[in-house]
């Protein structure tokens, strides 16, 4: 196993070009890999945050007393996805008005003429363009509903705007991992045949599979294992001084720095297997 190390850390001086572009190839792809692991962190918690604030309005006939508006209250409450149902009178509704507009309803038209409603939150996995149009649809039909207010455009622009960011840096990052995979096995391929010679001559002393091959494994190995290094020092850097300059802009989640290594290693790995396969018959 010593015999494998040492030939496989040797192995990285034997194309320094080669190695260098590899390696920096790897620590590019890990890098946006790690962007997107932390955009995606991030922007859930933005995406959470303004569907907690996104509400359904449900504007309840004027004629219902008491009695009916609770028994509305019920019926939509049986409706699946249903999180919250605040009730707001006719008086706290004129209260809202003043608040919003600085000015009294009384004042303006001698009467209140706004109807009572229904603040309506949702649960978390209906909180979705799709999700909230069929609710939409079942509050529209109960008897007692005069209208049913939601800003759904802003929920449906905010899915596609991040639906197409999420595309673009999955694809990016996607092929910067193939590019790294096929890299690595290139750089191998230019050692193994630098060593062909030697190849040859450890098979006809009967030297074995495994011997021949680890060196160029643990090759692959080094490589990963560098450029996830160096993609988790810049990424840290990054971070930190963003985080400082914007006092907790970003969330970070440690876990990201042990994926990106599983990540460099899972590159050098697949890049030195690849080529084995390729150029090393035994």
């Amino acid at each position: 196993m010593l015999y494998s190390v040492k030939e496989g850390f040797a192995g990285l001086f034997r194309a320094r070009l080669s190695t260098m572009v590899t390696i920096s190839i790897i620590t590019l792809s890990l890098l946006v890999n790690g962007v997107f692991l932390i955009f995606t962190i991030n922007s859930k918690k933005v995406v959470d945050s303004i569907q907690d604030r996104i509400e359904l309005e449900v504007f309840i006939d004027n004629s219902y007393d008491v009695v009916k508006t609770d028994q509305l209250r019920e019926r939509i409450f049986s409706i699946q996805g249903i999180k919250n149902i605040k009730y707001i009178s006719k008086d706290q509704a004129a209260e809202i008005f003043r608040q919003q507009f600085d000015q009294d309803i009384f004042e303006i038209l001698n009467e209140n003429p706004l109807p009572s409603s229904f603040q309506i939150s949702l649960l978390r996995e209906y909180r979705t363009s799709t999700y909230a149009e069929s609710i939409i649809e079942k509050l529209k039909a109960l008897d007692g509903v005069d209208d049913v207010v939601f800003r759904q455009d802003i929920l449906v622009t905010f899915e596609k705007y991040m639906n197409i960011a999420y595309i673009v840096i999955m694809s990016v990052g996607g092929l910067l991992l193939l590019g790294s995979i096929f890299l690595v096995s290139n750089t191998i391929k230019l050692t193994i045949l630098a060593r062909l010679e030697l190849i040859n001559i450890m098979k006809l002393v009967g030297a074995t599979k495994s011997l021949i091959r680890r060196p160029f494994v643990v090759e692959g190995l080094f490589q990963g294992i560098i450029g996830s290094s160096l993609a988790i020092l810049i990424l840290y850097g990054i971070l930190k001084i963003v985080n400082i300059e914007v006092n907790n802009l970003i969330i970070i989640n440690d876990e990201i720095y042990l994926i990106l290594m599983v990540l460099g290693v899972f590159l050098g790995l697949s890049g030195s297997f690849l080529a084995i396969q390729r150029f090393i018959k035994y």
